[in-house]
């Protein structure tokens, strides 16, 4: 059976897919966004917004992140999304990726749906052509299911059609009359249950769960939430700030070794400097400052990192990809999965956060020469 680290990991591999040749890629940032019933959007759409609603046609790929997200349109290619209430009614063209708090799937989805959220439901009316794989702590699922279904939470109701086999994980589980499982289901819970007579038309098997489905649940969600943030921060980056942000991956990627050996000196000093500036009462707002300026540094350091990473390997696989975008997101799903390694993973969190600092600092200043050069 198939866990949520897995579920993690495969929501991450996903988004390589999104990584087509595209003719251009329009940016949004606002507080509403509308694609209005019968207008289309010939390009690749990256949006942030407070309310976002896709009515009309997207014909590339769509990435948003809001605080209300509805899809009743049509999108060609892949859609990913993240926010608090997602409303997917219309129609995906290919795979679905999606987090929030919570997660009404209506429509159709042409091949893979992975989605992670509080609650989640995939009503009568949806349709999953391919495999369906889903995290939260309430799901209920009543629609088709083309391939497989995976679902881990903490309750779980299945109404629906599963062509192919299913697993569950979860602590309360319920198969419903109107279920139609085609293949294998596989659950693991406290306590059995009781399956409806002509539900499940393949085997049967039961596994007495080992821990607490809630925790992993949580790890979960709380690592897909923390890549959705540092993915939306690094693409308004680049698109705000292109030039700087580029040039700092370039320092990465030709002077490695120096941004580490950087990045060493400025993880011990800068406290060091905030701390002296405090002793001082004077000196505390400034220290507070340079403190608060750390803490931030640090924690966009991977998107320089990700940045270098993404141009390096993304020409490997496709020449003709140059947009930074593209590039951003390769990088960072790398490091995702890096980082996630046993025992080494803390390591390269280090490594990571080092050449970013280092490097972050090193074309700063060399920025800042040329400026008083010229």
């Amino acid at each position: 059976m198939r866990s949520l680290d897995n579920l993690l990991m495969l929501l991450f591999l996903s988004v390589i897919l999104i990584c087509a040749p595209a003719t251009a890629t329009e940016m949004v940032a606002a507080d509403q966004f509308t694609i209005g019933e019968g207008e289309v959007l010939e390009d690749d759409l990256i949006v942030a917004g407070d309310t976002i609603m896709i009515d009309g046609d997207v014909s590339g790929d769509l990435i948003a992140a809001g605080g209300s997200i509805e899809v009743a349109g049509r999108v060609d290619d892949d859609a990913w999304i993240a926010g608090g209430s997602l409303f997917i009614d219309g129609e995906v063209g290919d795979d679905l990726r999606a987090a929030g708090g919570d997660i009404r799937l209506r429509g159709s989805v042409a091949d893979n749906a992975m989605i992670a959220g509080g609650t989640i439901t995939a009503s009568s009316n949806s349709d999953v052509g391919g495999d369906l794989d889903v995290a939260g702590g309430s799901i209920e699922i009543a629609g088709h299911v083309g391939a497989d279904l995976s679902c881990n939470g903490g309750s779980v109701v299945i109404g629906g059609t599963v062509d192919g086999n299913t697993t569950i994980c979860a602590d309360d589980i319920r198969i419903l009359q109107s279920a139609r499982i085609q293949g294998d289901l596989e659950y693991t819970s406290d306590k059995e249950i009781e399956i409806p007579a002509g539900t499940v038309m393949g085997d049967v098997v039961y596994k007495r769960s080992e821990k607490k489905v809630e925790d992993i649940y949580s790890k979960t969600t709380s690592s897909i939430i923390s890549f959705l943030s540092i993915l939306l921060i690094g693409l308004l980056m680049v698109r705000f700030t292109g030039n700087t942000t580029i040039r700092v991956s370039d320092t990465i990627a030709t002077q490695t070794l120096k941004s580490l050996g950087s990045g060493v000196l400025l993880l011990i000093a800068i406290p060091l400097i905030a701390l002296i500036l405090m002793i001082t009462v004077i000196g505390i707002p400034l220290g507070l400052i340079v403190l608060f300026a750390y803490i931030v540094i640090l924690y966009i350091s991977k998107i320089f990192v990700g940045l270098a990473i993404g141009r390096r390997i993304v020409p490997y696989a496709k020449k003709e990809i140059s947009s930074p975008y593209w590039h951003l997101v390769v990088g960072l799903i790398v490091i995702a999965f890096a980082t996630r390694i046993p025992l080494v993973g803390f390591l390269i969190s280090l490594i990571v956060i080092l050449a970013g600092l280092g490097a972050l600092v090193m074309t700063w200043k060399s920025m800042s020469d040329e400026s008083r050069g010229g």
